[in-house]
């Protein structure tokens, strides 16, 4: 892949910096997202490279899933492998059968487009994935509002999602009746709006579904009929366990629906895929592995090892990986197994020496972490908005974040620095603009 592929052949901007501000500003209110600096423009890629990025990312979570099948004969010892406290993934079902169906349900990488291609350097996987909204409330307002007649597209996570709640209604013999479980509480920047969700309920409702939003303390009442029957008998978990524990949210109401009935997805084994060491173990192959799977996983991911007092292979020789990593710091990050919205990671380009020794002896002690090596996304023009009314142009360099729904492509979020920084990339914890890619025809 070469950078003239990614270079955009329309005009950046479309329109005056404070109609396109005030414009993304109304479609995005009462939803989480950082007013300020405003990008003008999403990301344009070339349709290949659009294209490639969804296709790739559902042809790797496909791999990973056959991956984490040969952790272990079961459950247990599924987790076990994967060093997983059993406590943390309290809301698996007894069947077996259903929770690898919907595993799948809802991922998005990160990832980067790089002069070698495109590189995921983890996956999201789960119904509390996020950013879904945004995407296609960015999408909306971008493609056809702001873009209107230009030759840009983009996919969209409603109209993926209701195809998915359609397929699964017609699956499992169920009502086409969806709830949309979650909380305004998980929501960030002050929000108190119900909008995040009233959005896709309705979106639901105009394909034909029955849709309804519920917080956890109104699930159960909303979900159950006076006569037993489930109201809702399928939907969509919009959180993560260890989000609501920090919250202090409760997620118990969402066990009794399981026990119920109510098929809330993404299922619990979504959380094998979720987890960063199931890429280290794929990386560095596992028996069993098809010589096709092993291709596209070296195509498509970074190398990344579990962390482990051990020896590694890299670039053709054998190494300490402890050795590896202290010896080549600027290469290198540590990853914790199931960190978040960029916690637990450690760029050893950026980390002075002794803290970056402690960190690799505290990582090979523990054993919960991954060592992946550090990739770059290729830049791309960025003009933004800043609060003073100024208006910059510079090289940014994006994680991407396909969205696979269902197994389809369901829209590209879009995370960067407006001064042209990289790093550890976090729209929360760092400060990062939050936008989509679209594709270029």
């Amino acid at each position: 892949m070469t950078t003239s592929r990614t270079v955009p052949a329309l005009p950046l901007t479309i329109g005056e910096p404070e109609t396109v501000r005030e414009q993304l500003l109304w479609g995005m209110r009462e939803v989480p997202f950082p007013p300020t600096p405003i990008s003008l423009h999403p990301v344009l890629l070339p349709r290949p490279v659009y294209t490639e990025l969804h296709t790739a990312a559902a042809a790797v979570l496909d791999a990973l899933v056959r991956v984490a099948r040969r952790l272990g004969r079961d459950r247990t010892e599924r987790l076990a492998a994967l060093g997983v406290d059993p406590a943390t993934t309290p809301l698996f079902t007894a069947d077996e059968a259903w929770e690898w169906r919907y595993a799948t349900s809802i991922a998005r990488p990160d990832g980067f487009v790089t002069p070698d291609g495109i590189k995921f350097i983890e996956y999201n996987a789960g119904g509390g994935v996020g950013a879904a909204v945004q995407t296609q409330l960015l999408a909306d307002t971008w493609v056809d509002v702001i873009y209107a007649g230009q030759p840009v597209s983009a996919y969209r996570p409603f109209a993926a999602r209701a195809d998915m709640f359609s397929r699964m209604a017609e699956r499992e013999g169920t009502d086409r009746s969806v709830v949309l479980l979650g909380s305004v509480a998980d929501l960030v920047r002050g929000v108190s709006s119900t909008r995040y969700f009233d959005v896709e309920v309705d979106y639901l409702r105009s394909r034909g579904l029955r849709a309804a939003f519920f917080e956890p303390t109104d699930l159960m009442n909303g979900i159950m009929a006076p006569d037993g029957r489930l109201r809702y008998p399928i939907g969509l978990r919009h959180f993560t366990v260890q989000e609501w524990g920090e919250l202090g949210v409760n997620w118990a109401p969402v066990g009794q629906a399981l026990e119920a009935g109510c098929q809330l997805i993404s299922s619990e084994t979504s959380s094998l895929l979720f987890n960063k060491k199931l890429l280290g173990v794929a990386s560095e192959g596992q028996p069993g592995m098809s010589d096709a799977d092993r291709a596209l996983i070296a195509r498509y991911l970074p190398w990344t090892r579990v962390v482990g007092d051990r020896d590694v292979e890299y670039r053709g020789a054998t190494y300490r990986l402890d050795e590896l990593l202290l010896a080549r710091p600027e290469r290198f990050l540590l990853k914790g197994a199931t960190g978040m919205k960029g916690e637990d990671v450690l760029m050893g380009r950026d980390t002075d020496a002794a803290a970056w020794h402690t960190a690799v002896r505290t990582a090979v002690r523990d054993g919960n972490s991954v060592a992946q090596e550090r990739v770059e996304s290729l830049r791309y023009p960025m003009s933004v908005r800043y609060d003073d009314g100024r208006v910059g142009t510079g090289q940014v360099a994006p994680v991407l974040g396909p969205f696979v729904i269902g197994g389809r492509p369901g829209g590209c979020l879009a995370r960067y620095f407006t001064d042209g920084a990289d790093g550890v990339v976090s729209v929360e914890r760092h400060g990062a603009a939050q936008n989509i890619a679209v594709a270029l025809h």
